[in-house]
């Protein structure tokens, strides 16, 4: 732990000398961070926060399920959406690696997604599950019986801003996906997709 706040206090000295007027957000973000994790340590026995998380604005962490978040990962918010953690069931969980940043996204978890280390995601929509059933004679059954299937994004994946995510996808690791972009599908490693649906674009270098 102490090697790695070391680490992150000598990136932001570095980084006060180029551009000094970010010293001051950051220094918020941290103590943000701090707070969320002595609030939810209290409140929330079922999320975990690794070391340094930072929170510029505030997010929104809401339902009975489990949330781990691993070191070093960030949560912005965008002026009309907070980053979001929602889980709809007691056996929903939550992980996300370390090294992480979230702009603005929305998970909402019944069954399990998975973001490993290194990703970026803007204000994506990422769910597992179906939300409601598609006859109309279910629609008003709890969450329980509802279909869903895990979604795993895989190690230094970026997602671009209003990209939607369906339940039961996997997207391979150092993979691109384009804005406004609608993920219905398996994505390959190192690929680019972007579209509505999403179409292979191009593969991306090693």
């Amino acid at each position: 732990m102490k090697n790695l706040h070391n680490k992150y206090f000598k990136y932001i000295l570095q980084r006060a000398f180029k551009e000094p007027h970010l010293i001051l957000p950051a220094t918020i973000a941290l103590l943000n961070g701090y707070f969320y994790k002595i609030l939810f340590f209290c409140l929330r026995k079922k999320v975990k926060i690794g070391k340094l998380f930072r929170v510029y604005g505030s997010f929104n962490l809401s339902g009975c399920g489990k949330v781990e978040i691993g070191d070093n990962c960030f949560f912005t918010s965008k002026i009309f959406r907070k980053t979001s953690l929602i889980t709809t069931t007691s056996n929903a969980f939550i992980k996300i690696g370390n090294n992480v940043g979230l702009s603005g996204t929305v998970l909402q978890c019944s069954d399990r997604i998975i973001i490993e280390d290194w990703c970026n995601i803007a204000d994506a929509y990422i769910v597992d599950s179906s939300a409601h059933h598609l006859s109309a004679k279910r629609r008003d059954l709890d969450n329980q019986s509802v279909p869903k299937e895990s979604v795993h994004i895989s190690k230094n994946v970026w997602i671009s801003t209003n990209v939607t995510i369906c339940k039961g996808v996997f997207i391979g690791q150092n993979s691109v996906i384009g804005a406004c972009s609608l993920i219905r599908k398996n994505i390959p490693a190192n690929s680019f997709y972007a579209g509505i649906p999403a179409q292979f674009i191009k593969k991306i270098p090693n």
